[in-house]
């Protein structure tokens, strides 16, 4: 008697449901070990909302989830990773301001050595180790917001299948791939089934599906319609069982009939482009009316940076740009959109849509100035068009005022595309339009190019899916190394010839491989400039007075250094508290109450230490409990907190200052007998513990982490919820002691005290380099930025300028340091 197969995965009755859209219906599946189990369907069919359960993102309304033959609940990402089921979203998310191995060991756990603390060469090792068997060279120390999407796609994928995970998740893995990369993944699956692993892997690509499945399970509208082997089945039923209808096989390989040439004159011409990152070398050529320009070459070879460059996004440093006859200099989208030009994105989820927008907000993005009424919107146009786009290209949504974000990738192309049709573009650029998406809105895609072009408009089509190219173009530009290697007619040249001709003529690395500054460069230049300046302000004051008093600024950096601190860690993880100067007034009484306390100083002194930080770390708690149970940004929290905390201050001190605290207390901070600076000391230890738990320790990280991608850190399995405890919770311990340190500095308490803080501590963290969006910076950079502030503070006092105005010049200090690390990011690129 043959024995059963052991399942590893098991789905029964799997329920889960959206505002107006059931999205999965009573849905069964199940996963052996060694097998590739594919999982098929058109957008919006529930595949991803399966695998998004399975995966621990979403939490299914019925049904069980049953792994290794045990019940199990994947309420979270983390728990999925637990339980060995790691996944490779089709919608690649990284942390951007994060190197290349620091993505990778996010996905896996930082690995830490026995204190705790990241192992960091460990960290590079093993990224190393990932990104070689890739066979690129993408640098482990670039940040990943240097990588196009093929690259970052493969990062994911090379450390997803080094983790030896029992159940591997691949959505639309080779969606970004060129064919050598995508035969490299074909063979690590290979090795992850004689493991003994399952992989659930779905794709559009009917190819894919019976070169690699051994079973394929199909989903239409939340249902699963069929399942079974491979050889139970062939491509025309597979795609019938998926759409419900008869589909013809060929409807997005055949070209219709296409009128020739409108004008003389091609509608694009380019001429000798290139830019300054070489990257793009000297290309010419032209596009027509009437006709389907493609342009096919391998990933890396710089299509995407011509793309950037015909729409305005990228400068050139050579060559020239000609619509209609006409020479244009883009030196924005705007000016490109003008001139006639419409651009679709390769990278859907950060240039194509808004998500947080609804549908017809998207859709009618581009051409808002056809649907206004003077300056006022006009919001029935904009449905009527909306609704017309949707007709158009078939696109299946419950309403057009539904966030974008809810629809599935397919829809969420065409509605990029209907926002360019919109536009009514004479030139039509398209960076990998088909990209993820199903059988038929493919073909829909292709037959609207098509449309198009026989409209008189000028279509350029950018593809590294090379029978796509050759079945919907009337030239295609063989794109190799940032330039034009050669041309064909694909009625004529074989698809061999094409291929051929876009292979690197170097051995290993072309000119197009990602390559940049290592990890923190940027950061790097910035904090050198600031202890430039820091220098240079210091001399100045040291020969424009008597003697710089360094002890005296030292004494006073070191309590800014601690707020800006306090600053940094919020910001850090992507939030900000604007409460901290009341809640450093608020820990300072505290401890002053504890201080006045009629009990020896030796208790009432570590009493009131302790009491001061305890209540800074418990308003910082409360100011991230109040944003994410409420679901309300922080900013607008620690307004309401602020005034909050100041009105308590002036409760407890009823009006009058405190003073007559002990002198042993004083005496901590700054000695007038010894002249020792506890002050100094206490901040050189805060400093030093900050830097070694930022850097070093995990917990430390997933700030950064989180701050720098908050979709791919839960994805990482990163707590969103622990993270801002923890920032907001260590942002008022610091505040906490600050407090206390400037109570014993000043020796007495006053309502007022603090007041207006808060912007000088942002303002620290910001200048010492902690990007205000989050995910960047470092400790060093915000002690320089307080040294900076208090040396001004030094020189605006000789100079006499008021105190009033001292407000105006930090607020120049912070916009200019956003726009120098505007500049800078932007030349990266």
């Amino acid at each position: 008697m043959n024995e059963l197969p052991r399942v590893l995965l098991e789905l029964t009755d799997v329920t889960k449901s959206f505002p107006g859209v059931v999205a999965l219906d009573r849905v069964s599946f199940d996963l052996h070990p060694g097998e590739v189990h594919a999982l098929v369907g058109e957008n919006g069919a529930g595949k991803s909302t399966l695998i998004n359960i399975v995966s621990g993102v979403l939490i299914p309304d019925a049904g069980n989830i049953i792994l290794d033959g045990k019940p199990v609940k994947l309420d979270h990402p983390f728990a999925a990773h637990q339980n060995g089921i790691l996944t490779v979203h089709q919608e690649a998310d990284l942390f951007g301001s994060l190197s290349v191995a620091e993505n990778m060991a996010l996905f896996q756990r930082l690995p830490t050595g026995r204190l705790g603390f990241v192992d960091w060469r460990q960290v590079e090792i093993d990224a190393r180790n990932s990104v070689h068997e890739t066979g690129g060279q993408i640098s482990t120390r670039l940040p990943a917001e240097r990588l196009s999407v093929a690259h970052r796609h493969m990062i994911q994928v090379a450390a997803a299948l080094t983790q030896g995970a029992k159940i591997v998740i691949l959505d639309e893995p080779t969606s970004a791939l060129s064919e050598s990369d995508a035969r490299w993944l074909f063979t690590k699956i290979d090795c992850l089934k004689k493991d003994g692993a399952g992989v659930i892997y779905i794709t559009h690509r009917q190819e894919e599906i019976f070169m690699l499945a051994d079973r394929i399970t199909v989903l239409r509208d939340g249902k699963r319609v069929w399942s079974g082997g491979k050889r139970e089945t062939n491509r025309e039923q597979l795609i019938n069982a998926m759409v419900g209808r008869r589909e013809t096989l060929a409807s997005s390989a055949r070209r219709s009939p296409k009128k020739g040439p409108s004008t003389p004159v091609p509608l694009l011409r380019v001429e000798g482009l290139s830019d300054r990152t070489d990257r793009v070398r000297e290309v010419s050529f032209n596009a027509r009316a009437g006709e389907i320009l493609g342009i096919y070459g391998l990933v890396g070879a710089g299509r995407t940076e011509l793309a950037h460059i015909l729409f305005g996004l990228r400068r050139p440093s050579a060559g020239r740009i000609e619509v209609d006859g006409a020479r244009c200099s883009f030196r924005s989208p705007q000016d490109a959109i003008q001139a006639g030009l419409a651009y679709v994105p390769e990278d859907r989820l950060r240039e194509g849509i808004c998500s947080g927008l609804s549908v017809r907000a998207n859709t009618v993005l581009s051409s808002l100035r056809n649907w206004t009424r003077g300056f006022l919107a006009n919001s029935p146009a904009e449905m009527h068009a909306t609704e017309g786009i949707v007709e158009r290209l078939g696109i299946r949504l419950q309403s057009a005022e539904q966030p974008i974000g809810t629809l599935s990738g397919g829809n969420q192309q065409k509605v990029v595309l209907g926002r360019w049709l919109l536009t009514q573009p004479r030139v039509l650029v398209l960076d990998e339009p088909t990209r993820g998406v199903d059988v038929g809105a493919k073909a829909e895609i292709h037959r609207q190019l098509r449309s198009l072009a026989d409209e008189g408009c000028a279509v350029v089509m950018i593809s590294s899916e090379l029978p796509e190219v050759m079945a919907n173009v009337d030239r295609v530009i063989a794109f190799r190394e940032g330039t034009v290697a050669a041309e064909f007619n694909p009625s004529v040249a074989t698809a061999a010839e094409v291929a051929t001709a876009v292979l690197p003529q170097k051995a290993y690395q072309n000119s197009n491989t990602p390559t940049g500054r290592p990890r923190g460069s940027r950061q790097l230049r910035g904090e050198i400039a600031l202890l430039i300046t820091v220098l240079a302000l210091g001399a100045w004051l040291a020969m424009a007075s008597e003697g710089l008093h360094l002890v005296s600024l030292l004494t006073s950096a070191a309590l800014w250094s601690i707020l800006g601190l306090a600053a940094a860690s919020v910001i850090v993880a992507g939030g900000i508290d604007i409460s901290i100067g009341s809640l450093l007034a608020l820990a300072a009484t505290s401890a002053a109450l504890v201080l006045k306390l009629p009990i020896p100083s030796a208790l009432s002194i570590p009493l009131a230490i302790v009491t001061g930080m305890l209540v800074g770390t418990a308003g910082g708690a409360l100011n991230a409990a109040v944003s994410l149970w409420g679901r309300v940004h922080p900013i607008v929290v620690t307004l309401g907190t602020m005034t909050i905390y100041r009105g308590l201050v002036i409760l407890l001190l009823g009006g009058k200052p405190m003073t007559g605290l002990p002198p042993e207390f004083g005496r901590m901070a700054i000695d007038p007998r010894t002249g020792f600076r506890g002050a100094i000391v206490l901040a050189v230890v805060v400093i030093a513990t900050v830097y070694v738990w930022l850097a070093h320790t995990r917990s430390g990280r997933h700030l950064y982490a989180l701050g720098a991608g908050p979709t791919a850190a839960r994805l990482a399995g990163i707590s969103r919820t622990h993270v801002w405890f923890t920032a907001f919770g260590v942002g008022g311990l610091l505040t906490g002691v600050a407090g206390v340190l400037q109570l014993s500095m000043s020796q007495q308490m006053q309502a007022r005290l603090g007041a207006g803080w808060e912007l000088s501590a942002i303002a620290i963290a910001v200048i010492g380099g902690f990007a205000i969006t989050g995910g960047r910076g470092t400790v060093w950079g915000v002690v320089l930025a307080a040294l900076l502030l208090r040396m001004t503070n030094s020189a605006l006092v000789r100079w006499e300028v008021q105190p009033e105005q001292f407000d105006l010049l930090i607020g120049a200090l912070i916009l200019g340091t956003v726009l120098l690390d505007l500049i800078w990011r932007r030349r990266a690129n």
